[in-house]
């Protein structure tokens, strides 16, 4: 009836599911005539009762009417689904987003392990790699620049220019923006006074030792130098290597693979990869993932800045613009009951909706988005400003969610010229800290070594000979290294590393393992 007088199809739904079905028998049957307490029913009652009583019984007839009318409710009102899909029919750009199984896997089962020598592990994959002298071009700020280049404008501004043979840093090309996640216009921004200045790293570790102090008065664990060093250069145009890995290594999109060959890896490569890839994809894809660098070291240790600062975060609202791009189908569609999706890569935030909201509007037939994303108790954004080689202007705050971070879609509000999403969002914590990484790691050395000395004990007959071995295997292998230090630190836990992997010991003072004197290759000459 509703639905005959131009009523909403929704709501008629629902007023009839609260209807009660006898009063909805009733209505029904006034209309064919069946109610026996209309007039015309007693009328036709006492004319005709044989033939009444021939008919059908009113039940089964008006529980067909009851099942076809709601059959055409359910056809006339359109699923939120469907009606999200209709919302973002006009043609945008896809933004990537993984299923749970990504969240479970975390950072280490994209880009491996970190390794223990950390340190000189992200010196080298920024140095000494095929990408490292190979010039590239950052999205936003127009940098022609080089991995080698910018780990050394982040380590030592001053004496890098000699050591790299540079008369100046490189600068932001013409035209040059900042990406902020509030959506504001970035290109006044980069004037002369807000292009990134070569400053010491000192004067980073002062400002760091600041947020020590607060994180321990909360009883929590400091920063480390490595952190810092890492955050500085993901800061800069070093992220777009980063997040191209992390969209790379765990997809099929044929664009994100090229990208990825394109920035980490030298243009023999990426040539051998275009001429083999229309052939054999996937064949393709496996030979040049392994030339190419996917600074895994380096990301883990990112992350694990991004997990210590958030600490220090208040759990507020804080808001992102997607700027011409949708979310994914997968990311709005109710899957078990859920909503949502996991962001492959590191993603910022700011506190400001109202200058969010004005960046995503869009129009009435092509909407913006809006993720309006709920902190929590243990997953928050990190502010990196303090650290930032681009620091927010009028002491603006963004907060940088760490990968595979899980937005759980809780409702999604239509304001017209702007689709506002808003999530809850859960941070990965499968992977630890980077100093966590190494002392684990570090520990089961440790015993491996302690089993293989007592090994060697075993093996020798005489007792004396035996302690004898047990000794010099104690100096080798974990007792202090030439510089008098304990073995058992950060660089010479790697040595271990290599000698678990070949079995060669490496070349000490007044000793030699065999024929190789490194910790890689030859006999070993135990």
């Amino acid at each position: 009836v509703a639905l005959q007088q131009g009523g909403c199809s929704l709501c008629s739904r629902r007023a009839l599911r609260r209807s009660s079905r006898r009063a909805c028998s009733a209505v029904l049957a006034a209309q064919m005539g069946n109610c026996s307490s209309s007039p015309a029913g007693r009328d036709r009652d006492s004319k005709d009762s044989d033939a009444r009583r021939a008919a059908p019984p009113p039940t089964r007839s008006l529980t067909f009417k009851l099942n076809q009318l709601d059959e055409q409710l359910s056809k006339s009102a359109p699923s939120p689904d469907a009606q999200l899909a209709e919302r973002l029919a006009e043609p945008k750009k896809v933004r990537e987003m993984c299923g749970p199984a990504a969240f479970v896997g975390g950072l280490h089962a994209v880009v491996g392990a970190a390794n223990t020598a950390v340190m000189e592990t992200m010196q080298e994959e920024h140095t000494i790699r095929h990408d490292s002298r190979v010039p590239f071009v950052s999205d936003h700020l127009l940098i022609e620049t080089t991995s080698e280049t910018e780990f050394w404008f982040v380590l030592d501004p001053v004496g890098g220019l000699g050591r790299l043979g540079l008369e100046r840093w490189p600068e932001e090309g013409p035209g040059a923006r900042r990406s902020f996640a509030s959506g504001r216009s970035s290109e006044e921004l980069l004037g002369a006074a807000n292009k990134r200045q070569p400053l010491p790293h000192a004067a980073f570790c002062e400002r760091m030792r600041g947020h020590n102090e607060m994180l321990r008065q909360h009883g929590l664990a400091e920063l480390l130098e490595e952190e810092l060093i890492g955050g500085r250069l993901f800061t800069g145009p070093m992220n777009a290597k980063y997040q191209a890995a992390l969209r790379a290594l765990d997809s099929a999109d044929a664009g994100r693979r090229r990208k990825f060959v394109q920035l980490c890896s030298d243009p023999q490569t990426l040539s051998q990869y275009e001429a083999a890839v229309e052939a054999d994809p996937e064949g393709a894809w496996a030979a040049a993932r392994m030339l190419c660098t996917s600074y895994s070291t380096t990301l883990h240790v990112i992350k694990s800045l991004l997990l210590r600062l958030s600490k220090l975060s208040r759990a507020t609202p804080v808001y992102r613009a997607l700027h011409g791009e949708a979310p994914p189908a997968a990311f709005w569609r109710e899957r078990f009951g859920a909503r949502g999706g996991v962001d492959p890569g590191f993603f910022s935030a700011c506190p400001d909706r109202a200058a969010a909201a004005l960046a995503a509007r869009g129009s009435q037939h092509a909407p913006g988005v809006l993720l309006e994303i709920e902190q929590g108790l243990v997953s928050r954004g990190a502010d990196l400003g303090w650290l930032s080689q681009y620091p927010p202007p009028d002491g603006a705050c963004e907060l940088v969610f760490p990968p595979h971070t899980a937005l759980d879609v809780v409702e999604v509000v239509d304001e017209g010229e702007t689709l506002v999403f808003r999530c809850r969002a859960t941070v990965n914590r499968s992977d630890l800290a980077i100093d966590k990484v190494v002392s684990t790691k570090r520990d089961g050395l440790n015993c491996i070594m302690t089993s293989m000395k007592f090994s060697l004990m075993r093996e020798i007959a005489d007792e004396a000979d035996a302690r004898l071995a047990a000794q010099e295997f104690h100096a080798l292998v974990l007792g202090p290294d030439d510089d008098g230090r304990p073995f058992a630190t950060v660089r010479s836990w790697a040595n271990i590393s290599g000698v678990c992997r070949t079995g060669t010991f490496p070349a000490r003072d007044g000793y030699s393992g065999g024929d190789s004197g490194g910790d890689s290759g030859g006999d070993s000459g135990g």
